[in-house]
């Protein structure tokens, strides 16, 4: 795929093609886990939270209309690894990386190397893919044409495949084994300072590099059936915009005017964004007053993920907001653990929050300008 040069445009290091890649792999995969993770939340709401032990017993022409809808988000789900690992790839090396990647993803699935195999296999068999393709330029003329059709999707499938099933699928192997393990069974102390750092990196940036870090490692071992850290995550992003507009109701009822007219008008619109997952909303507030709306988010987001972690709650999906809250382990749990979060944010926030002059202007921002029109 040809690029547009730009004059004056930096060129990007390997590093950061390598993280745009994986970026992009999520960007993907994403829409999987959402699909398969709410049509599970769905089969386990009709059939209860053990409905994968009661499959297990029956074959699949006994299955009940719940049964189905689970083995369905399971069919989903089953591809979340190998489409990251093709979408890395194809981010790499175009489309020549697709075969390459999605293989090295199904043979991460197959040795148990997860999701972080799939990342690793795809940057690997992107850039097996663009050395083959380097090296198609160096051969005769009617050789070249072998390339795309045989050489490079038989090649980069086999070459990168042997490399994850014997080298490096084995560390990585081990390595997730031990994790899913640890995270299966924590929960109390443990799980309270592993989602408390969850949720309260989900509050650094609002959707920016930080935000997007942390959702990847939660979103990846989501992918491999490891779903607390997506509770813990969804609760920590959630509770940043509603302890926002906590922090304006309480600032209408106080009177203290430390918001502008123009930011209390935006507090219903907060709220539906809250309850939707949109953390950009607190943007503008970040911006323009930066450690007073930083520092209360984060404790807000530890308390809700720590909170989140201690008591092991679960969410198949990893984005929904309020419309996959009745899929969790235990909804009650989350939406108590939101706003509880939420409230500390919100108190915080305006407690430090000074007085401001009525007709200051917001930060500008995408969301806020196109809901106040």
């Amino acid at each position: 795929m040809a690029e547009i040069q730009r004059k004056g445009a930096k060129k990007q290091t390997e590093g950061q093609k390598i993280w745009d890649a994986v970026l992009t792999g999520v960007s993907y995969m994403i829409p999987f886990i959402v699909g398969g993770g709410v049509l599970w939340g769905v089969a386990k709401a009709m059939g209860g939270y053990n409905i994968a032990a009661d499959m297990a017993k029956i074959t699949y022409d006994q299955y009940t209309p719940a049964m189905t809808i689970y083995a369905i988000g399971s069919a989903i789900f089953n591809v979340c690894v190998p489409i990251i690992g093709a979408y890395i790839a194809y981010a790499l090396a175009d489309k020549p990386g697709l075969a390459p990647g999605f293989a090295v993803g199904v043979i991460s699935n197959t040795i148990k190397a997860g999701f972080l195999g799939a990342v690793i296999g795809g940057i690997l068999a992107g850039y097996v893919v663009i050395w083959l393709k380097e090296l198609s330029k160096k051969v005769p003329s009617s050789v070249q044409s072998v390339f795309p059709i045989l050489i490079i999707p038989v090649v980069g499938t086999a070459v990168t495949s042997l490399l994850m099933w014997y080298v490096i699928g084995v560390p990585i192997s081990w390595l997730m084994t031990s994790i899913s393990g640890a995270l299966m069974n924590l929960q109390g102390v443990g799980g309270f300072v592993f989602g408390a750092a969850i949720g309260a990196g989900m509050s650094i940036d609002q959707g920016g590099p930080v935000s997007k870090a942390v959702a990847l490692v939660a979103n990846g071992l989501n992918a491999d059936g490891i779903y607390g850290p997506a509770a813990c995550k969804m609760c920590g992003g959630m509770q940043n915009p509603l302890g926002v507009c906590i922090a304006q109701i309480i600032d209408r009822f106080t009177g203290k005017k430390k918001f502008t007219e123009k930011e209390r008008s935006t507090t219903l619109s907060g709220l539906v964004l809250a309850c939707c997952y949109i953390q950009e909303y607190v943007i503008p507030f970040l911006v323009q007053d930066t450690w007073r709306c930083l520092v209360p988010c984060m404790i807000g987001g530890a308390i809700s993920g720590g909170l989140a972690g201690f008591f092991a709650l679960e969410s198949p999906a990893v984005h929904g907001g309020v419309f996959v809250i009745a899929m969790m382990s235990n909804p009650l749990q989350f939406i108590l653990f939101w706003f509880a979060g939420a409230l500390v944010t919100g108190v915080l926030y305006f407690l430090l929050r000074k007085p401001v002059e009525q007709d200051q202007e917001m930060g500008e921002n995408g969301v806020l300008d196109k809901l106040l029109g």
